[in-house]
């Protein structure tokens, strides 16, 4: 395919969306959990004690974690949504004669990012863009990304042919797509009364963040530039699906809802910052789980603000951004 691209005319390029994967049904959850936890990045340890970690936590996760994912329609809709994403924003670039060659790779379901990549290196292309669909950086998930990107890189001797586009938390774009998500959730609130927002994250363990990873100040830049566009007079940013006895990042967006409903209000909105499609973090820890506590501490309007999944705006972010490192 050839196209032409601004600053660059005739530029063949390829662009490879990269995110965590997600079990698509509930035969693949215990193996989706296992490479999980054979990440270096999120076990620091042996590579043997990290097997036998991993083994363990799928085989005792795996029986409770599937019942989350029946209860959400038996699998992740991740890796569909990031399908769409990728074949949405290929038509918007061809539009506008940018005409390039899309892919998806995942951190922890197939295709792998190498296995992605090789097949990207067999087209003839002057350039490949790696599109981490992680806003905000930390260590356990872009650091993961870019690890394997740099392997894949040096095993197929892609030189200066590949492009890893940065961490995109306080893009203009981005910012806007989110303003849009969380005015229509407002919508959902009567503001003449007291209410409350959450903007929730992934946790991290602590020791990360004490150790220098920037993502609690990513995710705090982030609140404050949509913020600045759509101010909102009550917020906490909290942080959410910790999992074993380890400190974790606070407040938890779990403790947060309760503290916000023993206050006495009774409206509660959750913004979820950082995840650009739903996926078991959205639709159970949030939609039922949290929804759920929520209702039980008494919060009478529980409003969940919607992840990009394909929305125009999010879609035109997407090609914008693209574009910018074509240049």
């Amino acid at each position: 395919m050839s196209g032409k691209s601004k600053g660059k005319p005739d530029l063949r390029a390829g662009v490879l969306l990269i995110n965590m994967g997600g079990p698509e049904n509930l035969g693949e959850v215990r193996g989706f959990i296992r490479n999980l936890f054979l990440d270096p990045h999120i076990i620091e340890k042996s590579k043997l004690f990290r097997t036998f970690l991993a083994f363990m936590i799928s085989t005792f996760r795996s029986p409770k974690v599937k019942k989350h994912y029946q209860a959400i329609g038996g699998g992740s809709p991740l890796k569909q949504w990031t399908a769409l994403q990728a074949e949405k924003t290929g038509k918007k670039l061809s539009e506008r004669d940018n005409n390039m060659v899309f892919r998806t790779a995942y951190s922890y379901s197939e295709p792998a990012i190498g296995e992605a990549l090789a097949e990207l290196s067999t087209i003839n292309l002057d350039r490949i863009l790696a599109f981490p669909l992680y806003p905000q950086y930390s260590k356990a998930t872009l650091g993961s990304i870019y690890s394997d990107l740099a392997t894949a890189n040096r095993m197929l001797k892609l030189a200066g042919k590949l492009v890893t586009m940065p961490p995109f938390y306080e893009h203009r774009g981005y910012i806007e797509s989110s303003v849009d998500m969380l005015e229509r959730a407002m919508q959902k609130i009567d503001t003449s009364k007291p209410y409350h927002v959450i903007f929730t994250a992934h946790a991290l363990p602590q020791k990360l963040i004490e150790q220098g990873d920037p993502y609690g100040m990513h995710v705090s830049r982030t609140v404050y530039l949509i913020l600045r566009r759509f101010p909102v007079e009550n917020y906490t940013i909290a942080f959410q699906s910790k999992i074993g006895p380890v400190k974790w990042m606070k407040p938890s967006t779990i403790e947060t809802v309760q503290d916000v409903a023993r206050q006495g209000i009774k409206q509660l909105l959750v913004m979820p910052i950082g995840f650009v499609c739903d996926h078991i973090e959205t639709l159970y820890e949030l939609d039922i789980e949290l929804a759920g506590i929520a209702k039980k501490a008494g919060v009478e309007t529980f409003v969940r603000a919607n992840v990009f999944n394909d929305d125009d705006s999010f879609i035109e972010f997407m090609a914008n951004y693209i574009e910018e490192h074509l240049k």
